[in-house]
């Protein structure tokens, strides 16, 4: 059994996404992607705010049901995804792929065609380039 001493200090900033892009080309590039996506959640968060707030097409509380709890869910998950992608750090992945497969879920119940048809393809392609990206920035670690 180890020593509870002995483990590695929990880190704000993922160490291994650390290189310039020179030395390590493919880390650059996910963390240049990772910085792109958390602008896009921090946008995606401010507009559930303002739809909680009640600056959206209809009034917070005459909504229906299921743009309620999606815009609470996501007024709350897409800032703190966007802090943790901002830092790198691998809880704001998480947190993203949470938030994003729960966005593609939320699409698909949603009765609105034409938000599902820019949000699916969008989250979907974000997803798999992260994927390509971060198994490329793998390889470069050895």
């Amino acid at each position: 059994m180890s020593d509870p001493d002995d483990l590695a200090p929990i880190a704000l900033r993922d160490n291994r996404l650390r290189g310039d892009r020179f030395t390590r080309p493919w880390t650059w590039r996910l963390t240049r992607f990772l910085r792109v996506l958390a602008v896009l959640e921090l946008a995606k968060g401010l507009y559930h705010w303002a739809l909680l707030l009640g600056l959206g097409p209809t009034p917070f509380p005459d909504g229906p049901l299921l743009q309620r709890i999606g815009a609470v869910f996501f007024a709350v998950a897409d800032p703190v995804a966007a802090v943790g992608l901002w830092l790198g750090a691998a809880w704001g992945v998480v947190i993203w792929l949470c938030a994003a497969s729960a966005q593609l879920m939320f699409s698909a119940l949603s009765p609105h065609g034409a938000l599902n048809i820019g949000v699916t393809p969008v989250w979907a392609l974000a997803m798999a380039a992260y994927l390509a990206l971060s198994l490329k920035a793998k390889r470069e670690d050895g």
